[in-house]
């Protein structure tokens, strides 16, 4: 290679390194590499074997039907807790952990019973809720952080009260909190661990007063009776660990125990790792070894003895539930739609910490520059094996790169990148390196005229279009929005109405449609019966798009309204950004160049959502969050066909200088009520939306979650 070449070589590497690296430490980067990456990780691993010391008592529907009680736990005689605490006490277990809130007190002989069988018991931890509230002030929205207990008698009698936090929206679950409130707090897998390596905290509180007197200046002790001011303490002077890692090693070495060492290392980890690691799962729901609440109860005392000297986590988990209420969507929730359980989530949380199996995450240094060393040496490798040299070049180099990954996770808890090197730089580097001399060349203006040059009109083929290539060949990709519109009732009105009529009804309406569409520099894609598709094509991200197509489907609804048309066909319009697919799709000598894919689809999909809602105009997230001066509503997650996980989807209400009282008012309400709803506070969230119904009652999605309610409530009271 000579020199020239192998310097357009090196630009390449060093440009797919960057890439790499700077990919690597964005926020998307890393949701690639955890969705994608990790994920499939987890899936080839599959289930591995999870301690011994750690089991869960499990509390379902079959439990309450067994006992003949409902399956809200806090409605149950609280005895019965105390009746399993007794018998767990008798097999001699480490601690028991409830990971159930008990928010009120009830009957008081009841509650009387289990707080005094917490208090003898002294080895019992009760979760307390953490609740987040959205202060707005002149300031700006601040999230304000509040620890509720449980009830009072019982978090008196309790050994420790801390929260454990977890997402309550459809998001895929990965990680947990060690320390939570803003790193205030002890989380409960945490304190779990505390009390399980240390439980009388006569060895940390040794190591940490011994290591404060080698402090220079000398550091004032904390309150060693409170615990999670004596963590946070702790946490919060690097030095003060060190000095207690070394004096723990000293006391090894004199006189420690290998398994007691073992625990106390575990200890000082959790005070010097980050706050929020990733969950090292042990396989699908139920790897942990799970025994029912009525099998415990139900067992004689001396058969319990396998239970002795483990950690028992108590609630809400099972084998199958189609009304699951504690689950959380993970990379082993099911097909069959069960997911992982909060409780077995904090065993798993509570066993990574014990074990020291908390997956290993390189540094963002490190990551980097192993980003770039990849994207270097595999650019170097492509231009120095041109054709079909390089694919298979790629495919060894990938095949080794990936086989090395996925050892290093399996046996040492390492977790490398694999996503971005292999799907993002790869295949950037084999691409580039065949057309680097062109780069250059090319702008944004000759990317679009020639992608839209086969069938588009001369002003827009100035602005649109980039291939010289057969339409049949020329599939292409680009940053777009797109707007679906779909008229009410159209079907019968066509039937009564003769076909010139029609016709002439037809290209009158939609001439009130496209001239919005056209003003705002948008193109009419297609055109079905009475549903029109428009979209607003860039090759690079420009979110104007988004301006432009609400302000078309404003004007559209209001040129309606104001035209001479009878009848007035109500419209509704879906409004979705992202990637948008462009291809010409026809054969011999007749093609049609339009969007496709799942674009499109989504799209359409949203604007169908106006029939279940009874709105107009729906738009997705990813389209509301760029708007500018536009009055929305949030509506909530709605799963449409086609894709897996559920889309926000918001109402696009009016500009926000026509926006009167009566809709501000309406807007905050509902947003009150979805709140609750989406806390699973649903009750309160109905009596909500049957308030707002009074003063709105036709307003569609109030309507909708109170029919929603209603066929929940119905749906429970039928199963039994």
């Amino acid at each position: 290679m000579e020199k020239h070449q192998f310097r357009s070589a090196l630009l390449l590497g060093i440009s797919i390194g960057i890439l790499g690296a700077l990919i690597g430490l964005m926020p998307i980067g890393a949701a690639w590499e955890e969705d994608s990456g990790l994920g499939l990780l987890f899936k080839l691993r599959g289930q591995r074997a999870a301690p011994e010391s750690i089991e869960i008592i499990s509390i379902n529907g079959e439990t309450a039907a067994q006992l003949g009680l409902g399956e809200e736990i806090p409605d149950w005689p609280r005895s019965l807790h105390a009746d399993l605490i007794k018998q767990l006490n008798q097999a001699d277990v480490r601690l028991i952990v409830f990971d159930i809130f008990f928010k009120k007190a009830r009957a008081t002989e009841s509650d009387s019973q289990f707080a005094e069988s917490i208090r003898q018991s002294g080895n019992v931890l009760l979760v307390s809720y953490q609740q987040q509230q959205q202060i707005k002030n002149s300031n700006g929205t601040h999230i304000v952080e509040r620890l509720i207990p449980p009830a009072a008698m019982l978090a008196d009698a309790a050994l420790e009260l801390a929260p454990f936090v977890l997402p309550k929206v459809p998001v895929k679950v990965s990680r947990f909190w060690t320390f939570s409130g803003n790193q205030q707090l002890l989380s409960l897998p945490a304190a779990a661990l505390l009390h399980a390596a240390d439980p009388a905290g006569n060895k940390l509180k040794q190591l940490l007063l011994e290591s404060l007197d080698l402090q220079n200046p000398p550091l004032q002790a904390p309150n060693l009776t409170d615990l999670h001011e004596t963590a946070l303490f702790i946490r919060n002077h690097p030095t003060l660990i060190d000095h207690m890692k070394i004096q723990l090693e000293e006391q090894h070495k004199l006189r420690m125990s290998n398994l007691r060492y073992q625990q106390m290392q575990s200890l000082m980890d959790l005070f010097d790792a980050p706050a929020y690691p990733h969950l090292n799962f042990y396989g699908p729901p139920g790897s942990i070894k799970t025994h029912t609440f009525q099998e415990i109860l139900a067992s004689p005392a001396d058969s319990l003895n396998h239970l002795r000297g483990k950690t028992l986590f108590i609630g809400y988990a099972g084998d199958y539930q189609p009304k699951q209420k504690d689950g959380f969507y993970t990379v082993f929730s099911q097909s069959n739609g069960l997911d992982i359980s909060g409780v077995e989530l904090a065993a798993t949380a509570y066993a990574n910490l014990l074990h020291q199996e908390t997956l290993n995450r390189t540094h963002a240094v490190w990551l980097a520059l192993l980003l770039f060393a990849f994207g270097v040496a595999i650019s170097l490798l492509f231009r120095y094996n041109p054709g079909v040299n390089g694919i298979i070049v790629g495919l060894v180099v990938g095949s080794g790169y990936f086989g090395s990954v996925h050892l290093l996770f399996n046996h040492f808890n390492l977790w490398l990148p694999w996503f971005i090197p292999l799907v993002i730089q790869l295949p950037a580097a084999l691409i580039y390196s065949q057309i680097w001399h062109y780069q250059q060349m090319r702008t944004s203006r000759e990317h679009l005229r020639r992608l839209f040059g086969y069938y588009l009109p001369g002003d827009v083929i100035e602005k649109l279009a980039r291939d010289n290539r057969q339409p049949a060949g020329l599939i292409e990709s680009a940053y777009g929005v797109c707007l679906s519109s779909d008229a009410q009732n159209y079907t019968a009105m066509a039937e009564k109405m003769q076909p010139k009529a029609l016709q002439e009804y037809l290209n009158r309406y939609f001439k009130i449609l496209f001239t919005p569409v056209r003003e705002n520099r948008g193109i009419v894609s297609d055109v079905v019966g009475d549903a029109m598709l428009a979209i607003w094509p860039a090759t690079e991200i420009n979110h104007n798009l988004e301006q432009l197509a609400c302000d078309a489907a404003l004007k559209i609804g209001t040129a309606i309204e104001h035209s001479d048309l009878e009848p007035k066909l109500f419209t509704r319009i879906g409004l979705h950004a992202g990637e948008l697919v462009m291809s010409h799709v026809g054969a011999i000598d007749h093609f049609e160049y339009r969007a496709v894919g799942d674009m499109v689809n989504t799209t359409s999909r949203i604007e169908n959502l106006n029939k279940l809602l009874g709105t107009r105009i729906l738009a997705s997230e990813d389209f509301v969050k760029h708007l500018k001066g536009i009055q929305t509503r949030e509506l909530g997650l709605f799963t449409v066909s086609g894709k897996e996980k559920p889309i926000k989807i918001f109402e696009i209400g009016a500009k926000s200088d026509a926006v009167d009282a009566t809709m501000l008012s309406l807007h905050q309400a509902f947003a009150e009520a979805l709140l609750l709803w989406q806390m699973g506070e649903r009750s309160a969230a109905h009596r909500k939306f049957q308030s707002i119904s009074k003063d709105f009652p036709s307003d569609g999605p109030t309507n909708y979650y109170i029919n929603q309610f209603a066929e929940r409530r119905s749906a429970e009271k039928s199963k039994y």
